[in-house]
């Protein structure tokens, strides 16, 4: 600012103070502004603390009520409770199902019910009862004190930095002896969040031993019931309450407020839902992914010295072997959500993978561990799986162990990248907040070193300069900027690249260094520019050369450039004056445009937006292979055909079928319209598709000929089915309606039956073993029979009728799972021993056979963080699978005692039914406490 006179106002305060009083005013001015950022960090970090102040007062007053209610509950169970009168002896299962299903009393008298007895080695989670003999009033209460049966365990620090801690109750663990003598020679630690440097390794190795508490009280619920909302296990609660009478040919579920009667075979009519089933002795291990996220991430791929290929899909990180035709692969199971970025270490064995966050209720894990704990090992594990925040895991890729857990983001990690100059000693993240902040870690201590705002909109990539020290290029929608980084004051400094012309591109699509230094940019023209690091400004460019944005930039060994635009074209270039250097190979539409291009070895990775991964050179792009085939849409199907065929379909119109064997593709075809529903014959010849425009066709695999096809309607097709034997199949539309057909020898389509007025669209269809029944599920959770020829039938007529599949998801065989669960079963699959359930919160559960108890015990699988739509149907019960629509899980059995389930005794008192704990935890979750936590585990922040 200048004065009227021409002097400026430094001249001006110069001639009135001392040069060396000049210097302490501006000093001055800096302590002060100073001054005013750290009072406003105070003020803030004052109003956090009178926050949690009002969270534990409220804790404080919740836990009294609890206490009270309890107290109350105790006095009712002995004096009012019909159940606890006779079965004061018997442990009660309490399952994370949150359901609520009682034994009519009336029914059957409980002394004429099966006892069990109270083994330590039980299978099951059980709240201990008290005898019959003993008086609860005249019982002395102590202190609400945690007993030797409960450890605390730190678990890391949550999003704004302070300690998280959980009690872990040593009844659920195997060998407590061994973490008891573990706990005595063991030191305190409080380093970061690691494998090798662990504080959830240090706490189990520091198990304290405190006073065993004699009386029920919240403390010994608080192992089971209280946990975090955001890592709650449970699916939405069903809070009806069930009346099954012994001898009674139905069985009534809830679902969504809405009675279903489910028919009961012969000889389960005296069942007990409420009693105690064992999980299956098996046993799962992942062993071969089909999938690639490319369609919407960046830097997506990375390429190892041993020949593996790192790439991720859904929570998984996947290690596949690409030289020579093996296509073995290794599999890191860190992630608790799905993967978004990854970075490959400077010394290319260790990995940073970055996650989303999983505290949204409809993307939450939600995953509940019925088995016990066995091992310190794995208790580390089930503890690293409460991380469901957006976090950043630093792994080694020999061992799959991980080194480092970053956490304290906002919202998921969009981008993660090592330094390049120093030896990767620093990681810059970029999360999804609404700041898009850049961070430096650094990432061997877990400490976050700077940080700024890096973006107002969306990031799609940030990359350490490889030779000018602390430079970091980030480039996303409508930005491109250089920030110098300042290792010794974590300071961060910003210049923002701008486009000279008329004609500035919308958005930086993609970016790659030079080996010179330059930094290469594609943009949303089609031009690819060279600009300089230092001066930030362009030094040439080279217009339009893929119309409609250039998507990948790679550097090539030979030090040629590489293109790819959504052309579908990919070109190589000189780098010193951008020219093709020679003629560009186009990759077929269904293969998509690329996203990604990277060298590894002589040949080139292509990852495209149809999310699949290619593996070839340029000198013979004839032969370019694909390594995974994708979809850029959701599976919407998935079948066996035969022992080594799987079938898939998706939204896309893709049907393949695959040889899960050889790990190829045997059929492919692309329609035009979305395909909802696939099944196949009983001769596996023959497959038939139902698609959204209400079309449906029947394919013949061997010759790959359509025999049959016909429009019904309008209306979507939402279920086909074929008989056990024949050519007789089921449609059923939108409509509602339901129509038998059979094809002849002499390949002429007759109508068996039409069956309309529906209450709602089927979604689901079985046919009876000998084809002459059909059941069907629908959308409105009815449960319809009918004979062949359309007649209804009634529930009794077919109560011991076989089917020969289990579409049907509220059949007697998993009735109870989707009573526990509300109806959140998405598809079901089983043989005469096992049934597989897919879970809408992305899980697997492998349970026994019928399902007899709401609080059966299962096997869970992981590998999904979304919906799991279809499952494969279970045909060989000598060779059990799992397969889900994005892996396939072989899976072998186990004897009865390699895998059994947390119980044993501990304090005694008075048992409490299911119905009062499902109160009490309704209250917990009501009064503000951190919600259900995984049994036997809670927070403690």
């Amino acid at each position: 600012m200048s004065i009227s006179n021409g002097w400026s106002s430094s001249s001006i305060i110069s001639d009135v103070l001392p040069e060396e009083e000049f210097e302490e005013v501006e000093e001055d001015e800096l302590i002060l502004s100073e001054n005013d950022r750290l009072r406003s960090r105070v003020e803030e970090l004052e109003k956090i603390v009178v926050a949690q102040r009002n969270e534990i007062v409220l804790l404080q007053s919740s836990t009294v009520e609890i206490l009270r209610r309890l107290q109350n509950l105790e006095v009712q169970e002995k004096s009012k409770s019909p159940v606890s009168s006779g079965y004061n002896s018997l442990p009660r299962r309490i399952s994370g199902s949150k359901s609520t299903y009682s034994v009519s009393p009336s029914s059957q008298h409980p002394s004429s019910l099966p006892r069990q007895s109270h083994s330590q080695n039980s299978k099951s989670i059980y709240i201990n009862g008290k005898s019959s003999t003993e008086d609860v009033a005249q019982m002395p209460r102590r202190s609400p004190t945690r007993g030797s049966d409960m450890v605390n365990v730190s678990v890391g620090k949550s999003a704004r930095g302070s300690p998280m801690r959980k009690w872990v109750s040593t009844h659920d663990m195997k060998d407590t002896e061994r973490f008891r003598r573990l706990s005595t020679s063991s030191e305190a630690s409080t380093s970061a969040t690691t494998i090798t440097m662990n504080p959830i390794v240090n706490s189990v190795r520091r198990l304290s031993t405190t006073h065993r508490q004699s009386s029920p009280s919240l403390l010994s619920l608080c192992s089971i019931v209280s946990r975090n909302p955001s890592t709650s296990s449970i699916l939405r609660r069903n809070n009806k309450a069930c009346q099954f009478s012994t001898g009674n040919d139905y069985l009534p579920i809830f679902i969504s407020g809405k009675s279903v009667h489910v028919p009961v075979p012969t000889g389960y009519e005296n069942i007990d839902p409420t009693a105690d089933q064992d999980p299956p002795g098996v046993k799962a291990t992942l062993k071969h992914v089909y999938s690639y996220r490319g369609k919407d991430v960046r830097s997506n791929i990375e390429a190892l010295p041993t020949g593996e290929l790192v790439f991720f899909s859904a929570n998984m990180v996947i290690l596949m072997n690409i030289v020579g035709d093996d296509r073995s692969q290794r599999i890191y199971h860190g992630h608790t959500c799905d993967v978004k970025c990854i970075a490959l270490h400077p010394n290319k064995i260790l990995v940073a993978s970055g996650q989303s966050s999983c505290h949204s209720s409809e993307k939450a894990l939600k995953t509940e561990h019925t088995s016990p704990v066995e091992s310190p090992e794995e208790l580390v594990k089930q503890l690293e799986m409460e991380h469901t925040e957006a976090h950043v895991r630093i792994w080694d890729t020999v061992k799959l162990t991980t080194l480092m857990i970053l956490t304290g983001f906002e919202k998921g990690i969009c981008h993660v990248a090592f330094s390049r100059t120093d030896s990767g000693s620093s990681l810059a993240v970029v999360d999804d907040s609404l700041k898009h902040t850049l961070s430096v870690w650094n990432w061997q201590k877990g400490k976050r070193c700077g940080e700024v705002k890096a973006a107002n909109d969306l990031v799609f990539e940030c990359k350490w300069h490889p030779t000018i020290r602390n430079l970091i290029v980030v480039y996303g929608k409508g930005h491109f900027s250089f920030f110098n980084y300042d290792p010794a004051t974590g300071v961060l400094v910003k210049t923002v690249a701008t486009f000279e012309g008329r004609d500035k591109p919308k958005t930086v699509l993609s970016l790659c260094f030079g080996a010179d230094g330059q930094v290469v940019t594609g943009d949303s023209n089609g031009t690819i520019s060279i600009w300089d690091p230092r001066t930030c400004k362009t030094i040439k460019q080279a217009h339009s050369v893929h119309p409609g944005g250039v998507y990948s930039l790679a550097l090539a060994k030979s030090g040629k450039l590489l293109s790819g635009g959504k052309d579908r074209m990919i070109s190589e270039w000189d780098v010193n004056d951008l020219v093709r250097s020679r003629r560009p190979i186009e990759l077929p539409d269904e293969k998509g445009f690329p996203r990604v291009i990277l060298q590894s070895g002589t040949d080139l990775v292509i990852g495209t937006s149809s999310n699949t991964l290619l593996h070839g050179n340029l000198d013979n792009p004839a032969n370019l292979a694909s390594l995974i085939e994708g979809d850029p849409g959701d599976l919407t199907s998935l079948l066996t055909c035969g022992d080594a065929k799987l079938i898939t379909t998706s939204q896309c119109g893709t049907v393949r079928i695959w040889n899960h064997l050889e790990k190829k593709i045997e059929f492919s075809k692309k329609f035009m319209d979305s395909v909802e529903c696939v099944d196949v014959d009983a001769t596996h010849t023959h497959i038939i598709l139902g698609f959204a425009g209400g079309l449906w066709n029947v394919i013949n695999i061997p010759k790959q000929q359509t025999i049959e096809e016909k429009k019904e309607g309008t209306a979507a097709i939402t279920a086909v089915k074929f008989t056990p034997v024949g050519g007789t199949f089921a449609v059923a539309t939108k409509e509602p309606s339901l129509t038998v057909y059979r094809i002849d020898a002499s390949k002429n389509l007759l109508v068996i039956s039409r069956i309309h007025h529906l209450p709602s669209p089927l979604i689901a269809i079985d046919f009876s073993t000998d084809a002459q029944y059909l059941r069907a599920q629908s959308t409105g959770a009815h449960l319809l029979f009918w004979s062949k020829n359309g007649e209804i039938c009634d529930g009794s007529t077919v109560r011991d009728v076989k089917w020969a599949s289990s579409r049907v998801k509220i059949g007697f065989e998993t009735a109870l799972v989707a009573h526990s669960s509300n109806g959140q079963v998405s598809t079901v699959s089983q043989n005469d021993e096992l049934v597989a359930v897919g879970m809408e919160n992305g899980t697997i559960r492998v349970y026994s056979s019928p399902v007899t108890s709401v609080t059966a015990g299962f096997v869970e699988l992981l590998g999904h963080g979304k919906l799991v739509k279809k499952h494969k149907e279970v045909e060989n019960p000598g060779a059990h699978h799992a397969r889900d629509t994005m892996n396939y899980q072989p899976y072998q059995r186990l004897g009865n005692d390699s895998r059994s389930f947390a119980g044993g005794s501990g304090s005694s008192g008075q048992e409490l039914t299911v119905k009062e704990f499902e109160t009490i935890r309704e209250t917990i979750r009501r009064h503000g406490t951190y919600g259900l936590a995984r049994p036997p585990y809670s927070y403690i922040q």
